[in-house]
C-alpha cells in the first residue's frame, strides 16, 4: 500500500493546482496532493517494518523538535486568531508533519523501484508547462482567484513562475551534475521563459557552485547560454517579462520588513505557525521562508528548523545537494520551502540517490 500510494503522489505532483477542490468551511483548497500524502503517513503509521526504519531514520528527531515548537507556537496563540482562523492554521500544520513521509516511504525502496515514477512525473510537469506557455500565454485572469497574474511567462501548474523556476532550475542543475549535459539544454530554455529572477539566480549560483566543485571552466557556458535564451526570446509588453521591474523586489523588501518586525514583537515563539493570514485579516504572506518560520515560531522555531535543514544536508551526494541548495537559496526570496509542491520535491530528493541515475 506505501509504494501504491508513493507512485500515485509522484503522478499527481506535476498537475499542482489544476487538482485543487474546495471545502465548505475552509478558507484554503485542498488539494488531491494533500490527501494522498496523508494517506502515506498513515500507511507508514501501520506498517510496523516500515515503521521501525522511521523511528531508525537521524531525521525523525530533528524533525519532531521542529515540529513540536510549530505546534506550541501555534497553541500559545489560539485565543489571538480570527473566527475560523484556527482551521485554517491547523490544515497547514499537518502538512508541515505528513509531506516528510515523502522522504520516510521513498527510503523503504530500491532507487530501480521508484525511478521510472520519478522521471515521468517531471516529464509531466515540464508538459504541462510548455502546454500552458503555447496555449494559454495570457494568465492574467488568474488575479480573480487570488493568484498572482502572469502575461506570457512559463507558470506551469503551479500557477507561478517562481516556483516553477525553482523546480527547473534545481533539476536542469542535477542533470548538469551527473554529466547529461544534453539533457539539461531543454531544461534550461524552459527556465528562461519563467521570466523569473530569483531562479535565475540560483541557476547561476549553482553553476559556480558546480564549477567549484568539479573544476570544469566549461560550465560557465550553461550561464552564456541561460542569458542568449533570455535575450531571444519574446517579450510581449508587460511588467511581467521586464526583467528590470521594480515592483515586485519593493513588495518583496515590505514583506521582509514586516516579518522582521513581527519577529522583533514576539521573538521567542512568534505568533503562531501559519497564523499570518489571520493576524492582518486579510491575504499575507513573507517572501523569506526563514523569516515566515521565525515570525511565526520564533527564535525557537527558526534554531530548530536551521538545525533540521544542516541534518537533511549532511552525508549527501553532489546532485540531491546542488538541487537542495537551489529550494533553499530560492527561499530567500519566496516562501518556497512550505509550498507544499516544493516541499514535496524536497523530501523526495533528499531520499533519491541520485548518483543511481548518471547511468541512465
Amino acid at each position: 500500500m506505501t509504494y501504491l500510494l508513493l507512485i500515485l503522489s509522484l503522478f499527481v505532483w506535476p498537475f499542482g493546482q489544476l487538482l485543487a477542490f474546495s471545502v465548505p468551511g475552509l478558507s484554503t483548497n485542498i488539494y488531491l496532493l494533500d490527501f494522498l500524502v496523508g494517506l502515506l503517513t498513515l500507511s507508514l503509521l501501520l506498517n510496523k517494518k516500515a515503521w521501525k526504519k522511521v523511528v531508525s531514520d537521524p531525521l525523525l528527531r530533528p524533525l519532531i523538535y521542529f515540529n513540536l515548537i510549530a505546534t506550541l507556537s501555534l497553541v500559545m496563540n489560539l485565543k489571538s486568531l480570527v473566527i475560523g482562523g484556527s482551521t485554517y492554521s491547523m490544515l497547514y500544520l499537518v502538512r508541515l508533519f505528513v509531506y516528510p513521509s515523502v522522504y520516510f516511504a521513498a527510503k523503504l525502496f530500491q532507487p530501480k523501484k521508484i525511478k521510472g515514477s520519478v522521471v515521468s512525473s517531471f516529464l509531466l510537469f515540464c508538459v504541462l508547462g510548455i502546454f500552458q506557455y503555447l496555449f494559454f500565454p495570457d494568465m492574467r485572469y488568474l488575479k480573480l482567484i487570488g493568484f498572482d497574474d502572469h502575461y506570457f511567462r512559463l507558470v506551469g501548474s503551479f500557477y507561478d513562475p517562481n516556483f516553477t523556476g525553482a523546480i527547473l532550475a534545481g533539476v536542469a542543475l542535477v542533470f548538469i551534475s551527473l554529466g547529461h549535459w544534453v539533457v539539461s539544454l531543454p531544461l534550461i530554455v524552459l527556465l528562461a521563459l519563467t521570466f523569473s529572477r530569483a531562479s535565475y539566480l540560483c541557476f547561476a549560483l549553482g553553476i559556480v557552485y558546480l564549477l567549484g566543485r568539479k573544476k570544469k571552466f566549461s560550465l560557465i557556458l550553461f550561464l552564456v547560454g541561460l542569458v542568449i535564451v533570455v535575450w531571444l526570446i519574446p517579450k510581449p509588453f508587460g511588467e511581467g517579462v521586464n526583467l528590470f521591474r521594480t515592483f515586485s523586489v519593493f513588495s518583496r523588501i515590505d514583506s521582509w520588513e514586516s516579518g522582521v518586525s513581527l519577529f522583533v514583537r514576539k521573538p521567542l515563539l512568534g505568533w503562531g505557525y501559519n497564523t499570518l493570514r489571520d493576524l492582518t485579516g486579510s491575504r499575507f504572506q513573507i517572501d523569506n521562508s526563514y523569516l515566515f518560520v521565525a515570525a511565526t515560531t520564533g527564535l525557537l522555531g527558526l534554531l530548530f528548523f536551521i538545525n533540521l535543514l544542516n541534518k537533511c544536508l549532511r552525508g549527501i551526494s553532489l546532485p540531491q545537494n546542488i538541487f537542495l541548495y537551489v529550494l533553499l537559496f530560492h527561499s530567500l526570496f519566496n516562501n518556497s520551502f512550505f509550498y507544499i509542491w516544493i516541499n514535496f520535491a524536497f523530501w523526495l530528493v533528499l531520499a533519491l540517490p541520485l548518483r543511481e541515475y548518471k547511468r541512465d
